[in-house]
C-alpha cells in the first residue's frame, strides 16, 4: 500500500487558512451551568425580573446540529438542577428553536422566561436575539464567548484549563442587571466598563 506523502508546508497552511471554529462552547455543559446560575446569583434585580421561578429559555438553530446538540447537553444538565434553587426561586428550563424574533418574544413572555441562553449555531441570529434580550429585559448568557464580544451579557470562557468569567457590562446595563462589584472584579469585562 502507498502512502500519501503531504508537505509540511502545505499542512501548514492549510491549518493557518482553516478559520477555528468560534462557536463552540468554552467549557462542557456539566462545568458550565453551575458557574452560569451562580453568575446568577450576583445579580441584584434578578428577583425583580424573575418573578416567582427562574425560568431559562435554551435558544438554538434548528438546522443546526451542533447547536441542537449543545441545546441537548445545557438541558440535561439543567434538568439535574430541578431540585436546586437559585436566591430561593426554583429552576426551570424551555428549549427554543428560533424562527423569528416575533416568535421568541411570543414564547417568552408566555412561559415567563427571564434568562435567555445562546447556544451555538446562532451567530445570523445573534443581532435579534440581543435586540429581544434587552427589549424584554432578559439576562442573556453563552458558553460562546464570541457572543459576549458581539452583545451577549454574560459568558464562559476557559483561559489555561480555567474558567473565565466574561460580562458586557454595556449589555447587562441594557438588561437591566445590575451585578455586585464583587462578581465584576474577579470576570473578564468585555467593552467599556459603566461606572455606576
Amino acid at each position: 500500500m502507498k502512502r500519501l506523502r503531504v508537505p509540511a508546508a502545505a499542512v501548514l497552511a492549510l491549518l493557518l487558512a482553516t478559520p477555528l471554529a468560534s462557536e463552540e462552547m468554552a467549557l462542557a455543559a456539566d462545568l458550565q451551568v453551575p458557574l452560569l446560575l451562580k453568575i446568577l446569583t450576583y445579580d441584584r434585580n434578578l428577583e425583580r425580573k424573575a418573578g416567582k421561578e427562574l425560568a431559562i429559555g435554551i435558544v438554538y438553530d434548528p438546522g443546526d446540529r451542533d447547536s441542537a446538540l449543545a441545546t441537548d447537553q445545557i438541558g440535561s444538565t439543567l434538568f439535574r438542577f430541578g431540585d436546586k434553587t437559585v436566591k430561593a426561586l426554583p429552576i426551570k428550563y424551555y428549549t427554543i428553536e428560533y424562527t423569528n424574533p416575533a416568535d421568541l418574544q411570543r414564547f417568552v413572555k408566555q412561559r415567563g422566561i427571564s434568562v435567555l441562553y445562546v447556544a451555538p449555531g446562532n451567530t445570523r441570529n445573534l443581532p435579534d436575539l440581543v435586540r429581544v434580550s434587552q427589549s424584554l429585559g432578559l439576562t442573556s448568557a453563552t458558553g460562546v464567548p464570541e457572543y459576549v464580544r458581539k452583545g451577549v451579557a454574560v459568558g464562559i470562557g476557559v483561559v489555561q484549563d480555567r474558567p473565565q468569567i466574561l460580562i458586557n457590562l454595556v449589555a447587562a446595563k441594557a438588561e437591566g442587571s445590575d451585578f455586585d462589584a464583587s462578581l465584576l472584579r474577579i470576570a473578564v469585562i468585555i467593552g467599556p466598563r459603566v461606572t455606576p
